[in-house]
């Protein structure tokens, strides 16, 4: 199902990152803020010749998340004019705050935001940063609360589900600006955020061209934490470290649950919006990555 968002109110434009054209909407210019919807466009790939599945990778994670019941921001398909993208609901109740992990990071002793590089400003620079591990995380959160709503779990804990996700949909982008503390104002609390902003997941940006030539056990296989130190550790190894460390062995006890139906549910889009050889390629992504959690085999692959 896909939502025509074309007559919606613009809220306010969403500055920085990669998606250009970013803007909060709503169905009605007074609607509470956690009505507030972030429209993207598709991006394109990255030689430019077709676009990426942005928004499919946004979607089918938000779908997956709530299939192992893990606090993310509600996505769904959208048009805008005509054009086809995604809306993801705004995770930031009336009364809160919100701070990317980069607010709070440099309060960490060892870690250090190196300065950016190129001509993009921001291009690359969330992958400079020295000192930031699961050390320095649990350092932030360690009097954080978890995500309203969510009991007997710290909010570490939570954050390694948020880890077990991105293994299991090959989301590389887990950088300081992609997870955020959710500070109440009336009395400074703090409370870590659902999980946002996925369209890098399931190979978004590969061509249907590169998809028939890779195979997707092997290039899920090849899925590393890149912001993290150090350097080119798998995705897998890091969530089952985080799973370890926090006592979380009910994600990967979720994801063991979902079986090949339940998966591939979660992998459907409106016509036109995904082929078959990228819906197969996904599909087979996740599963790999599903057997790769749940076996804990993932020093394998070096």
């Amino acid at each position: 199902m896909e939502i025509d968002v074309s007559a919606w109110t613009v809220i306010r434009d969403e500055p920085g990152g990669r998606d250009k054209n970013k803007r909060w909407i709503a169905e009605d210019a007074d609607a509470p803020r956690d009505q507030h919807w972030l429209w993207k466009y598709r991006q394109t790939t990255g030689d430019g010749s077709e676009a990426a599945l942005t928004d499919c990778a946004e979607v089918f994670t938000s779908c997956l998340a709530a299939a192992i019941d893990l606090p993310a921001a509600e996505c769904r398909f959208a048009i805008l004019d005509g054009e086809p993208g995604v809306i993801s609901r705004n995770v930031t109740p009336h009364g809160f705050n919100l701070n990317t992990g980069t607010t709070y990071l440099p309060e960490v002793e060892g870690y250090q935001r190196r300065p950016s590089v190129g001509s993009d400003p921001d291009g690359g620079r969330m992958r400079l940063d020295e000192g930031y591990t699961l050390d320095s995380i649990e350092q932030v959160l360690e009097h954080v609360e978890a995500p309203p709503g969510v009991s007997d779990l710290s909010a570490f804990a939570v954050f390694a589900g948020y880890l077990v996700l991105d293994a299991l949909v090959g989301n590389g982008d887990r950088h300081p600006g992609n997870w955020a503390i959710m500070e109440r104002q009336s009395d400074g609390a703090r409370f870590l955020a659902p999980t946002y902003d996925h369209g890098s997941a399931l190979g978004a940006g590969l061509t249907d061209d590169n998809r028939r030539d890779k195979d997707p056990v092997a290039f899920a296989r090849r899925g590393r934490a890149n912001p993290f130190s150090p350097r080119k550790q798998l995705l897998v190894d890091l969530a089952l470290q985080a799973v370890r460390r926090s006592g979380a062995d009910l994600w990967v006890a979720r994801v063991a649950a979902l079986d090949e139906v339940a998966i591939r549910g979660t992998l459907e889009a409106p016509q036109g919006r995904l082929s078959e050889v990228a819906s197969t390629f996904m599909e087979q992504v996740v599963l790999e990555n599903q057997r790769r959690l749940c076996h804990g085999d993932a020093a394998e692959d070096r």
